[in-house]
């Protein structure tokens, strides 16, 4: 199946299930970065591990939503469902350590309660994608089936009828 898939732009990906939890993820990471970010003494008591997990779960979503949206990671070679799934999976752990990392210091600057608020959050978003990630994969189909367009085959069958003249 993946041979018959073209590359280019699909715009059916930001309205499917998979598209919709990508950009979401994407913008509530650059958002716990920026908050992480914010309070520059921070960076020795646990934060730069926070901003690392942020800014490179970021870039990493980022680089999948082009991959989907422009349908290339159909022509690369590879297992992509069970790949995103175990990404998803490892996010979402580093995500959660990341949140309560924050919460143990956000009693120094609101910023960083604000990080730990959008890492929980990015939490939730990956555990909720690799849920249905999971499903996807487990169901043998690729996120493409679900996203792009519908594909119609008209079949048509032709019946001959023979007709014998009976013989006395």
């Amino acid at each position: 199946m993946a041979e018959s898939i073209a590359i280019g732009f699909d715009r059916n990906y930001p309205q499917s299930l998979h598209g919709i939890l990508k950009i979401v993820e994407v913008v509530v990471d650059l958002v716990a970065f920026i908050c992480a970010c914010w309070f520059p003494y921070w960076s020795g008591h646990g934060g730069a591990w926070v901003q690392f997990v942020t800014i490179s779960a970021f870039i990493t979503t980022l680089i999948l939503l082009v991959l989907h949206l422009f349908r290339i990671i159909y022509k690369l070679p590879g297992p992509w469902g069970l790949i995103t799934l175990i990404y998803l999976a490892v996010y979402a752990v580093m995500m959660l350590i990341a949140g309560i990392v924050c919460v143990a210091r956000a009693k120094w600057h609101d910023s960083i309660g604000a990080a730990a608020f959008f890492t929980f959050a990015a939490t939730a978003l990956y555990v909720v994608d690799a849920f249905f990630q999971f499903r996807t994969w487990r169901g043998g189909a690729t996120s493409h089936t679900q996203s792009s367009e519908t594909h119609t085959t008209t079949t048509t069958t032709t019946e001959t009828n023979y007709e014998t003249k009976a013989q006395y």
